[in-house]
């Protein structure tokens, strides 16, 4: 091989080298998780992390402001990265300038039935516990990050923009910014809450496969498992807001009541809206067609609710359902989601 041949081969080599270092990557790690021993559902404790690297954290020693994303039930952070569009898209919007150079954290919040609905709870799991003491300080131990409040965003959609409210409620200083995507459990709808799921199918299922037909039984299942949790009524380990006493349906007042205080974000404002008035920026916003409008009415009455609190924040309601116009159609994460992240992410 002549001289020449061997510089050619060094400087594709190199070029290689060079190209690689300024790509984007998806990385993952586990984490084995204390907070969610002992949980009596099944959840496991290995927890599986993806992180959006941009493509200059290969380059330099610069510290990045990070997103933390919570996905909703019935969704993964494997099925969030899994197509490439949100690697793509965030690629797209920092060479554009549209969005500062920042890490991006997808959690595993995923478990028996449909998932995770943001609890400490001695059934289903410490998942707050789990976010605050192992998720944000793992990440801040493995990467270099900014870890001021100012350069931590939390963001989610559906259930996980529930997550996004609420842990920006419960612990202060945490987030600078909250972004929820058409939120669940901000507040009641215009129908009762009971008269939703199976309540007959509920109090006599043996397993997940007896609630397959009945999506609302699956989800108050969950809810129970969270909110209303006892770890002395196996199979599911909870109590119920309606129970079959013979072959009669009652409502449980004391479950009612317990529910309703312990998640809905409404109730809990009134002790946390100064949690929240300390935020840089809150935006929440919804399609006006969710297959279930108690969604939409209860996130009109939410923002009211901030509103009458002094919480500065951003609510809109536009023309689309729970998740097509994020993704798809008018893709709101690209035209809303990242133009307000950009705005309030500190560097």
């Amino acid at each position: 091989m002549n001289t020449a041949t061997i510089f050619f081969c060094l400087f594709l080599l190199t070029m290689g080298i060079d190209a690689a270092a300024t790509d984007s990557r998806i990385t993952d790690f586990t984490i084995k998780s204390t907070a969610l021993d002992g949980n009596l559902i099944g959840i496991k404790r290995e927890r599986n992390i993806k992180v959006y690297l941009p493509a200059s954290y290969q380059q330099g020693k610069q510290r990045y402001p990070v997103i933390y994303y919570f996905h909703s039930l019935g969704w993964s952070n494997t099925k969030f990265f899994e197509d490439g569009k949100v690697q793509r898209t965030l690629d797209e919007a920092i060479r554009a300038g549209r969005l500062k150079d920042c890490i991006l954290v997808a959690g595993d919040f995923t478990g028996p039935g449909l998932g995770s609905f943001y609890s400490n709870a001695t059934s289903s799991g410490r998942w707050m516990d789990h976010i605050i003491q192992e998720l944000i300080p793992a990440i801040d131990q493995r990467f270099r990050t900014n870890p001021s409040a100012t350069a931590r965003a939390a963001v989610g959609d559906m259930i996980g923009g529930y997550a996004a409210i609420k842990l920006t409620m419960d612990y202060p200083g945490l987030f600078g910014s909250v972004y929820a995507m058409h939120p669940f459990g901000t507040a009641t709808g215009e129908t009762l809450m009971q008269s939703k799921p199976d309540w007959r199918q509920m109090n006599q299922a043996k397993n997940w496969k007896d609630l397959e037909s009945n999506i609302y039984s699956r989800v108050f299942m969950l809810m129970a498992q969270a909110y209303l949790p006892n770890p002395d009524k196996p199979p599911f380990y909870a109590d119920l807001m309606v129970e079959l006493k013979g072959d009669q349906l009652i409502t449980n007042t004391t479950h009612v009541a317990m529910l309703r205080d312990n998640f809905l974000l409404d109730s809990r404002l009134p002790t946390r809206a100064e949690n929240l008035r300390q935020l840089h920026g809150f935006k929440m916003d919804w399609g006006r067609y969710d297959d279930n409008p108690d969604h939409v009415y209860a996130n009109q009455k939410f923002t009211r609710m901030l509103d009458d609190f002094g919480v500065q924040h951003q609510a809109e309601e536009y023309s689309g359902n729970a998740w097509n116009q994020y993704w798809e159609g008018e893709e709101r994460f690209i035209n809303n989601v990242i133009p307000f992240l950009n705005r309030h992410l500190a560097p």
